[in-house]
C-alpha cells in the first residue's frame, strides 16, 4: 500500500511542477511576439461621417518596418493614415490603399518594446451596425515575406 502512495504522491508532484512551468512561460511567450493591443472606433455610431478607426500595436522581436491592413469591402477608404507613439509624437509613414489593402512604410523601423498607435481617418461608417474586422499583416527588417499579426475588430453600434 505504501509504494501506491508513494507513487501517487509523486505522480501529483511531477503534474503540478509541470503545469507551474508552463503557465510561467505563456505571457513572456506574448510578449515575444508583436501583437494587437487595443483596438476601437472614434466615434462608433453607425453613419457618422469622417470617423476614425484606430488600433495599438506592440512591436515586439525583430524591427518592424511595414504594416499592410486589408480593409473590408463596405468601408471607404481612409482619408488619412496616421502613425503616434505613446507619447502622441508622429512617427514619419507614407501610406498607399490599393485594392483594398492599405500599406504603411515607415521612414526608420519600429524598435522592439515600442508600442504604436495607428489611426485611420476620414472612415464613412455604414447605416447598419457590424464588427468589422480587419487582417494585419506586418513586414520586419530582415524579412521578405508578410507576417500575421492579428485581426483588428471594430465594433459600430
Amino acid at each position: 500500500m505504501k509504494p501506491l502512495i508513494y507513487a501517487a504522491t509523486l505522480a501529483l508532484t511531477l503534474t503540478s511542477l509541470v503545469g507551474v512551468a508552463s503557465a510561467d512561460e505563456g505571457p513572456r511567450a506574448y510578449q515575444k511576439a508583436t501583437h494587437i493591443s487595443h483596438s476601437g472606433a472614434h466615434p462608433n455610431v453607425v453613419g457618422t461621417p469622417n470617423a476614425t478607426y484606430h488600433f495599438e500595436l506592440h512591436v515586439a522581436g525583430n524591427p518592424l518596418a511595414q504594416l499592410e491592413i486589408d480593409l473590408p469591402d463596405e468601408i471607404d477608404i481612409p482619408k488619412q493614415i496616421e502613425v503616434t507613439d505613446l507619447a502622441g509624437d508622429r512617427i514619419d509613414i507614407t501610406f498607399t490603399v490599393k485594392n483594398n489593402k492599405a500599406a504603411i512604410a515607415f521612414a526608420r523601423p519600429i524598435s522592439s518594446g515600442t508600442i504604436v498607435s495607428i489611426s485611420m481617418k476620414g472612415i464613412e461608417i455604414p447605416k447598419y451596425p457590424r464588427v468589422w474586422l480587419y487582417p494585419i499583416y506586418g513586414k520586419f527588417v530582415g524579412m521578405t515575406a508578410s507576417i500575421p499579426l492579428g485581426t483588428v475588430r471594430i465594433q459600430t453600434y
